[in-house]
C-alpha cells in the first residue's frame, strides 16, 4: 500500500485539468473501458492486427518510461523493477519477474490479475497484447544504454483469459 500512496502523493492535477506524474501525462479509466477499446480493435481490425497494434503501443510507451529511468540513474533490472512495480501500482495488476538476464536478453515474467484478463473473463486465448511490446520496449532501452546491440522478442505463454492462474511472457533474442 506503500506504493500506491507514494504514487498518489506524485500525482498533480494541474490548472488546466492535465493529470501529471512527474512530467507524464496520465488518463485515469476503468478497466472495462480499455477492454472494450482492445475488444473492438480486434474485432474490426483482426487478431493479428490487433495484436501489432497493442505490441507497438507497449513498446513505445515502456521504452519511453525506460528512458526516464535511466535518466534517474536507474541501471538494468532496476529499470525493469521500477517499470513493472509501476504498472502494477496503476492497477494493472501484479508483475513478477521470475527471471532476468540482460546479458543473454533473456528474460521470464507472470502477470497475476491482469485486469483487462480478469475483465475479458476466460475467453480461451491470450488477451494482454500490449505486455510482450512493453516488456521488449523496457529492454531494449535497458540495453541500448549499456551499449548492447542484441534485439529481443516477447510472447505470452498463458493467459488468465484461458484459464490459467496466470499470465506469463517470455523475453528472448530475436532470431
Amino acid at each position: 500500500m506503500s506504493e500506491l500512496k507514494e504514487l498518489l502523493d506524485q500525482l498533480e492535477l494541474t490548472e488546466d485539468n492535465r493529470l501529471m506524474l512527474g512530467e507524464v501525462a496520465m488518463i485515469m479509466m476503468p478497466a472495462w473501458f480499455f477492454s472494450g477499446i482492445l475488444t473492438r480493435v480486434k474485432e474490426y481490425a483482426g487478431d493479428q492486427t490487433a495484436a501489432r497494434v497493442y505490441y507497438d503501443a507497449g513498446y513505445e510507451g515502456a521504452y519511453n518510461w525506460a528512458k526516464v529511468q535511466l535518466e534517474k540513474g536507474l541501471k538494468g533490472r532496476q529499470v525493469m523493477a521500477q517499470y513493472l512495480g509501476s504498472m502494477t501500482t496503476r492497477g494493472w495488476g501484479r508483475f513478477e519477474i521470475v527471471e532476468f538476464d540482460q546479458a543473454a536478453g533473456t528474460g521470464l515474467f507472470r502477470f497475476y490479475n491482469s485486469a483487462v484478463a480478469l475483465q475479458q473473463g476466460d475467453i480461451g486465448q491470450a488477451i494482454c497484447l500490449w505486455v510482450p511490446g512493453a516488456l521488449v520496449g523496457a529492454y531494449q532501452a535497458i540495453m541500448e544504454s549499456e551499449g548492447s546491440e542484441l534485439k529481443v522478442q516477447s510472447r505470452e505463454t498463458g493467459c488468465l483469459a484461458q484459464g490459467r492462474e496466470f499470465c506469463e511472457f517470455v523475453v528472448e533474442p530475436e532470431g
